[in-house]
């Protein structure tokens, strides 16, 4: 059986063309090409009459010609303006209807002899290939998922229209990776009666360019450049579309007028310590020193255990603050890891390290940070510091500072 050969035709506002557009047609012949049931012979862009009531639509004129230039880079994609050209807007089963009877009119050799009283103006769509082929073309409509899925909307498209739509032409739809069309099919009585005449393409080559963000990019002043086709653009600023004539690019200038620093721009100053928890190294991550040992007797034992125990340099230990103030030490590599929670106490002004356990019952809280910092200085090399900050806790070994 020989492929089907095919006019892929869309229909909208092109309000205005955009590259995603054209896109369409050249995503939807690969796919219908590489399955090889149809050839595709041609394209055609309708754009809808004015009296459609879009809000910020454009005159026809306007559309068409801007249709016109973005299909300049094109040799099988034509515009066909004749919905443009009727006393009122016309529903897209009415297009496909038109299309279709006069491509049918067109290779009908019944009436060849009548051809010539077929008004060339209304052929110029008509693909070249196609005039005297004799082969039957089917027109389907190109449309994206979006319009598809606006078949359910209630009171938006008659039965008979999407019968006529899906059942007697057909349609190429293109979606993209994320959406489920399929769903939407299952769901749709109608659709799944025709679903053999529906062929789903996905876009791996996601693409969110839309006229309506082309539009709002004008209003504001912002460049358009790559997102729609160059002839284009110059067409709206030479005639103001889309409100570019009253919106400029804002300059150096007038930028600062209107933006303002984000909270994230503030420089801020380095972080100042509000509680500083000292902690001996040796004496928090070794075993070797006896807890019955009085204060007094600490600094002179601790002296004789640093040149005997191994140091462990930027060792982390975990700290968990509760709601009430309180912190907790989590001691990794303890047989039952058990928390020990600090007591109320505030810690004394000392020049030494205090014993273990006597730190682990510490709750720092409110403590100066600038004489916090002159006490922290003055105790041993081998120690970790906890300073407590607005930003963090911040972790000062002997080697390493952890943040």
């Amino acid at each position: 059986m020989s492929p089907v050969k095919v006019i892929l035709l869309a229909c909208g506002s092109f309000n205005p063309p955009t590259n995603m557009h054209l896109r369409m047609f050249e995503v939807a012949r690969d796919h219908l090409h590489r399955l090889g049931n149809h050839v595709v012979v041609g394209g055609l862009i309708s754009p809808v009459h004015d009296g459609y009531g879009k809000k910020d639509l454009e005159a026809a004129t306007h559309r068409i010609a801007m249709i016109k230039l973005a299909l300049q880079t094109s040799d099988w994609i034509k515009l066909s303006d004749w919905e443009c050209k009727q006393e009122t807007w016309s529903r897209t089963k009415q297009v496909l209807q038109y299309h279709q009877n006069h491509v049918n009119a067109l290779l009908n050799t019944s009436i060849n002899n009548h051809f010539d009283k077929i008004n060339e103006d209304n052929s110029h769509w008509v693909p070249d290939n196609v005039r005297n082929s004799g082969d039957n073309v089917q027109i389907k409509l190109l449309c994206g998922a979006d319009l598809l899925e606006s078949f359910g909307t209630p009171g938006l498209w008659s039965d008979d229209d999407i019968e006529a739509i899906v059942g007697q032409h057909g349609l190429v739809v293109i979606t993209r990776s994320k959406t489920n069309p399929n769903e939407f099919i299952y769901n749709s009585d109608v659709l799944t009666k025709y679903m053999s005449n529906i062929t789903i393409v996905t876009e791996w080559i996601q693409n969110e360019v839309s006229s309506t963000k082309i539009r709002r990019a004008l209003r504001r002043g912002e460049s358009i450049k790559y997102l729609i086709p160059e002839k284009v653009v110059d067409y709206i600023h030479k005639h103001n579309l889309y409100g570019s004539k009253t919106t400029k690019y804002l300059t150096p200038e007038l930028n600062s007028n209107f933006l303002t620093q984000s909270p994230s721009d503030v420089h801020m100053e380095s972080p100042s310590p509000t509680n500083c928890m000292i902690i001996c190294n040796n004496t928090l991550f070794s075993r070797n020193y006896d807890k019955r040992l009085s204060i007094d007797t600490v600094d002179s034992v601790t002296k004789t255990n640093v040149l005997n125990t191994i140091r462990h340099p930027g060792q982390a230990v975990k700290i968990i603050t509760e709601s009430s103030g309180d912190h907790k030490i989590i001691k990794e590599g303890s047989d039952s890891k058990e928390v020990r929670k600090e007591d109320k106490k505030t810690l004394k002004n000392s020049k030494s390290c205090a014993n273990i356990d006597e730190l682990h019952k510490t709750n720092i809280k409110t403590s100066k940070s600038n004489a916090n910092l002159k006490e922290c200085k003055s105790c041993d090399e081998n120690l970790i510091k906890f300073i407590f900050t607005k930003h963090g806790i911040q972790v000062i070994s002997d080697v390493e500072t952890i943040v």
